[in-house]
This record gives structure tokens, sequence and C-alpha cells, in this order.
């Protein structure tokens, strides 16, 4: 999923910020494609379930519908950043007509990215910042003045949060900051506030990928379904849905298979991190940071390989999340994949708040 977290700044004081998903399929199409969509419409959907953007007489059907009416598939080699200006454009075009924000605002944007391609930023911001002043979403004309742009790495929302906590004595200490992910791992290393970090492509993906590539017919949102259902173990129940076979001692052997397959795959996805970890962060580090999804699918093996450290799971962010938006407890994977967008988030509201006193004792 798309996740992102907004506030409207208006006449209402504290008010509470909100969660807001969308899938994250993404398509270029062309206009004659949305024509025809549009002509066989029988009602309107809501907007972040019927996203389409136009920018530089550019189209892109973004989330749900890109996900359903357009096929589209999600690319986990394609560079996030340059997929980042049309799901921006989308996500904001969404949450103004769902709140009748207008069409020309002011907006402070935060934005992470995997480590590998933050140097990028800069590029992002002006591709952002041209795109925001003159698009449409869904045929509306938007005008969008981009005020404050902050973009951080993947984990940047955690580690905000864990030296705000810590204080002075974060320059002082050996911190690495470690963000699991469906496409991705990374790692961020402080040594005495000193910042240098790595990633690799060795999310849960990888994992996947193996299991689909040693089985018949299986592709990686069922699979990845099943593997979450199951958690560390796999088990039956989950898989049985996984089958393709219509004879029923078929589909048991295929259940057994999968299983099996998985269960091998788990192992080789482990060897694979912890050698990529062995090499990445310090033996003497004082403590890590652990975030993404894909971390509680490796607790346990996270624990016993850092044994030696204190662990800040989440920067501890996981109940501000959950009473924040009041989720139920059968969300906690989006809660924990949430948090280092819910810690960028605060950072964000507290410069722009910071800024506006200012520009008001300016005046």
């Amino acid at each position: 999923m798309t996740k992102m977290i907004y506030r409207v700044l208006d006449s209402i004081p504290y008010k509470p910020p909100e969660l807001f998903c969308m899938e994250p399929e993404l398509i270029a199409i062309a206009k004659e494609s949305i024509d025809l969509y549009e002509s066989g419409r029988l009602n309107s959907p809501n907007p972040e379930n019927e996203a389409w953007v136009e920018f530089d007489s550019e189209y892109y059907a973004v989330g749900f519908l890109a996900q359903k009416h357009f096929e589209a598939q999600v690319k986990l080699s394609e560079l996030k950043y340059e997929n980042a200006i049309p799901k921006v454009l989308a996500a904001v075009g969404a949450i103004a007509t769902k709140l009748g924000l207008g069409t020309n605002f002011t907006l402070s944007l935060a934005l992470l990215l995997p480590y590998g391609e933050w140097e990028d930023r800069e590029r992002l911001e002006r591709g952002l910042t041209a795109a925001l002043s003159n698009f449409s979403f869904r045929g509306q004309q938007f005008s969008i003045n981009l005020e404050c742009f902050e973009c951080m790495p993947e984990g940047g929302g955690l580690v905000l949060t864990r030296s705000k906590k810590l204080g002075a004595n974060f320059n002082q200490l050996s911190i690495a900051v470690l963000m699991f992910g469906f496409r991705d791992i990374s790692a961020v290393r402080f040594e005495r506030g000193l910042s240098s970090g790595s990633s690799a492509n060795l999310g849960l993906a990888w994992m996947l990928e193996k299991i689909k590539n040693r089985t018949s017919g299986q592709n990686l949102q069922d699979l990845l379904l099943a593997i979450h259902q199951s958690g560390a173990t796999p088990k039956a129940k989950y898989f049985k849905s996984l089958a393709r076979s219509k004879k029923a001692e078929f589909r048991a052997e295929e259940v057994t298979q999968i299983i099996e397959v998985a269960t091998m795959a788990r192992k080789e996805y482990w060897a694979k991190v912890s050698d990529w970890l062995k090499s990445h962060v310090p033996a003497n580090v004082d403590q890590v940071i652990v975030g993404g999804g894909t971390s509680e699918y490796l607790t346990n093996e996270l624990k016993a390989f850092f044994a030696h450290t204190k662990i800040s799971w989440a920067a501890e962010l996981e109940e501000d999340v959950r009473l924040a938006f009041n989720l139920p407890p059968h969300k906690d994977a989006l809660i924990l994949r949430v948090t280092d967008v819910y810690g960028l988030f605060r950072y964000l509201q507290n410069q722009v708040t910071y800024s506006s006193f200012h520009a008001l004792a300016d005046a």
C-alpha cells in the first residue's frame, strides 16, 4: 500500500491527522483509454478508488483503478522516486476532492525514499514542484504551491523519533536503523551523529519469488497473503486456496509441496539477510532501531541476531499510531508499516508550525 498521513491546517485548531492509503499500482495510459473507461462508467466511485492524473501531457492511472481496471502490476525494479510524482498528484487530488479543498492551495510535503534512491531527492523535489503547479486529477485542473519539502531515507521517521527521546546521548552512541520492506532492506548507521548507509534488494519479495519459481502457477500477491496469515511457520489451512488442481488428492499434494518450498525459502531468505547484516551493521553497535513490515515476519531471528544489543522496535511508535488513528488489534501489520510515516509526519508538522510561528512574528 501507498501509506500517507495528512492534516489540513484551517480555522479548526488541533485538528487530528488522518490516515490515507491507496493501492500501490501505477500505469501510464493513453487519453483514449481514460475516455473509453469514463464512457462506460455506471456510477461515481470515491476519488481514491478512481484516481487518474495528467501532467506534462502524460496520463497515469493510480491505485485501485490501475489495479482493477487497467490490470497494472507492481513493478519492483522501477525507481520509487520516479513513480512518486504521479502517486503524490493522485493522493493530493483525491484528498482535496474528498475534503472540498478547492484546486489552489499550499502544500507541505515529506517523503521517504529507499536509501539507495535518497541521492535523487533534489531531482524529485524539482519534479514535484513543477508537476504540482500544473496537473489535472480526474479532469479537474489543479495548481498547488509546494511550500515546504522534506525527504528522508526510509527509517528517517523512526530515527527522528528515537533521537528526540535520546536527546544529546544520540550523538554519543553507535546506532543502526534497519528497515525491512517488501522490495528492499536498508541500514543507516549513525556513529557519534555521523551517518552512512546502504541498501539491497532483499525485501520479502526476494523470498516470494523463490517460492513462485519453485511451484506451479503462483503469484506474489496470493503467496504474500498466505505467508502473512500463516506467520513464521507455514500452516496448511492458509495455503489451501493456492492449490490449483481439481482433484482433492492432487490439491493436498500441492499444498504440501508449497509448504515445503516456503519453509526452505524462508531459511534461504534469512541466510541472505543475516549475511548482509553481518557486513553492514557493526558488531559493536550500541542499539538498533528496527522497522518495516517484513521485520514482524523476522522477529524471532532478529531478536537472536541482536541478542547482544538493545533493540528499539519501530522506535516505540506502534501504540502512538494505534491511538492516533483508532486502529483495532487486527490492523497490527498496518500499524507497524505506518510507524515510519507517522514519525516523519510529526517532524514535518513541527517544522511547519515553527515556520508559521516565525512568519506571524515577522509580520
